[in-house]
């Protein structure tokens, strides 16, 4: 009874257990991107994870007109869920949660259950005014309860509240 019990638990409590990309999953991240997420100081702080559906999303992020990737990430030495974005133009990556205090979503997107691409355009008015986009963003959800968009400002990543 007691193993059913934690089972149970266990399908009902959200949460972000490591699930670690299939080879074909991992196909959904662009060769070039490989380069920056196989440094050996990136993987020896984060592993890709795969608990959410889609585990990367490709879009323009900053805005040079060149598809960047955003994949979920695992901090290994804690176990926080965030996102790295990759710019294509620059190779260079930028973390969010994982670990990382700065963005208002705090370090650790554990309670993030969904996420989508939000286009370069106008930004409906959340919590102040809202941003002007110099590329495509991240909405990042806790369905039911509150959402965000993450956006590039030019020098890094920022919060914007639209809903709780």
């Amino acid at each position: 009874m007691k193993v059913f019990a934690l089972l149970l638990i266990s399908l009902i409590a959200p949460s972000a257990r490591l699930q670690t990309p299939t080879a074909e999953q991992l196909y959904s991240v662009p060769a070039w991107a490989r380069p920056v997420l196989d440094r050996q100081d990136f993987k020896k702080a984060y592993e890709l994870d795969a608990h959410l559906n889609p585990f990367c999303h490709r879009a323009d992020f900053d805005g040079d007109g060149k598809p960047d990737l955003a994949v979920l990430i695992r901090e290994r030495s804690s176990g926080k869920i965030g996102i790295a974005f990759v710019h294509r133009g620059t190779l260079t990556s930028y973390i969010v949660g994982a670990g990382k205090p700065g963005v208002r979503g705090g370090d650790d997107y554990t309670w993030m259950d969904a996420w989508i691409v939000f286009d370069k355009g106008p930004v409906p008015r959340g919590a102040g005014d809202p941003p002007i986009l110099k590329g495509d963003a991240l909405i990042v959800f806790k369905t039911e309860a509150a959402s965000a968009i993450l956006w590039w400002s030019g020098t890094g990543y920022r919060w914007y509240q639209q809903g709780d």
